[in-house]
C-alpha cells in the first residue's frame, strides 16, 4: 500500500507519465508504413483517444461508487446489468430508429439510469439481499446479455470497438464526465458517511439510502454512457477499484482520482494494442480491456485474506 506523501507524488507522476506515452503513441504513431496525416489525428485518432480516457475513468469511479454505497467490495454496474441493460435498449432504440445512434452515449446514460431505478424498487432497497446481490445481477446481466447478443446478430450494430468513435461521441462523453463530476463536487463529503456500520448512519440522522441514489446515478450515467460505445465490459471496474484499495488505501473519496486515471490509462493503452496489433484487422476494444486488465486478479488475490 503507497504510504507518505512522496510516494504518493511518485504513483501520481507515474501515472500521468503512462498518459502522456500512451497519448503520444496514439496519436502520432504510424500504421501501415504511413505516418498519421493532421485529418486523421483530429477526426479519427483523437475522438477516440479522448474517448479511451475519458471512458477509461468513467467506468473505474464508477465502480468505487458502486462498491461503496451498496457496500459489497467486490461488484461493479456491469454485476447489476446495468451495462447489459443500457446496451440492449441502445440495440432496440437504434433498430427501431436509426437516427438515434447519434445520440447514443446520452441515451445509455439515461437507461442506466432508469435501470438502476426499476432496480432499486426491488433489490436494491433491501440491503438485507445484499449476500445475494452479486448473484442476482450477473444473472440479469447475463440474460439481458444474450438478448443484445441475438437481436444484433449480424446487424453491425455494436462492435465492442472504439473504431466507430465520432468527434460527437467524444463530446457527448465530455459532458456526461462533466455533469458526473459537479456532482461529486457539490456532495463529495457524503461518501464518507458509507465508511461508517450502517447503524452509527442512521443515528446520525442520514437517508442513506437517498444518499446512495445521488452517487448512484452518477455511476449508472457513467457507465452507460461508456457502454452505448464500447459495449459491455464485466468485472473490469472491479478489478481497477480494488486494486488501487490494496496499493493506495485510504478511504473512496481519496481513492477517486487515482482510480480514475488508471482507469483511463488502462482503457487507452488497450485500445491502442487493439489498434495496432493486427493493423489494419481491428481488435474489439472491450475485449483487449478485459485481457490486460484481468492479471490484476493476481495482485488482487495475493493480498486476499478472508475479511
Amino acid at each position: 500500500m503507497v504510504k507518505g506523501s512522496r510516494m504518493r507524488k511518485i504513483s501520481y507522476g507515474v501515472i500521468f507519465l503512462g498518459l502522456i506515452v500512451v497519448a503520444a503513441l496514439t496519436l502520432g504513431v504510424p500504421l501501415g508504413g504511413q505516418w498519421p496525416t493532421r485529418l486523421i489525428v483530429w477526426q479519427l485518432r483523437l475522438p477516440r483517444l479522448l474517448f479511451a480516457l475519458l471512458g477509461g475513468a468513467m467506468i473505474a469511479v464508477s465502480a468505487v461508487i458502486f462498491q461503496t454505497t451498496l457496500r459489497q467490495r467486490y461488484l461493479d454496474g456491469s454485476m447489476l446489468g446495468l451495462a447489459s441493460g443500457s446496451e440492449l435498449g441502445i440495440a432496440l432504440w437504434t433498430l427501431c430508429w436509426p437516427k438515434a445512434h447519434t445520440y447514443r452515449v446520452f441515451l445509455g446514460a439515461g437507461l442506466a439510469i432508469l435501470l438502476l431505478w426499476l432496480l432499486r424498487q426491488r433489490i436494491l432497497k433491501n440491503m438485507a439481499m445484499s449476500t445475494v446481490l452479486p448473484l442476482a445481477g450477473l444473472g440479469m446481466a447475463m440474460f439481458l446479455n444474450a438478448g443484445t447478443s441475438l437481436l444484433t446478430n449480424q446487424q453491425g450494430l455494436l462492435g465492442q470497438s472504439l473504431a466507430n468513435v465520432t468527434i460527437t461521441d467524444a463530446w457527448s462523453l465530455g459532458i456526461v464526465a462533466l455533469i458526473g463530476v459537479l456532482m461529486i463536487q457539490t456532495d463529495q463529503a457524503q461518501l464518507t458517511f458509507f465508511a461508517l456500520p450502517q447503524w452509527h448512519v442512521a443515528q446520525l440522522g442520514v437517508n442513506e439510502q437517498r444518499l446512495s441514489w445521488f452517487w448512484q446515478v452518477v455511476a449508472a450515467g457513467y457507465l452507460g454512457a461508456v457502454t452505448a460505445v464500447l459495449g459491455t465490459i464485466f468485472f473490469v471496474g472491479l478489478v481497477l477499484a480494488q486494486v488501487v484499495v490494496r496499493w493506495w488505501g485510504g478511504n473512496a473519496q481519496a481513492r477517486l482520482l487515482p482510480t480514475a486515471l488508471i482507469g483511463a490509462v488502462m482503457l487507452s493503452v488497450s485500445d491502442f494494442f487493439a489498434h495496432s496489433l493486427r493493423y489494419p484487422v481491428e481488435l474489439p476494444t472491450g475485449a483487449m480491456f478485459m485481457f490486460m486488465t484481468a492479471p490484476f486478479l493476481m495482485f488482487i488475490l495475493w493480498g486476499y485474506h478472508a475479511d
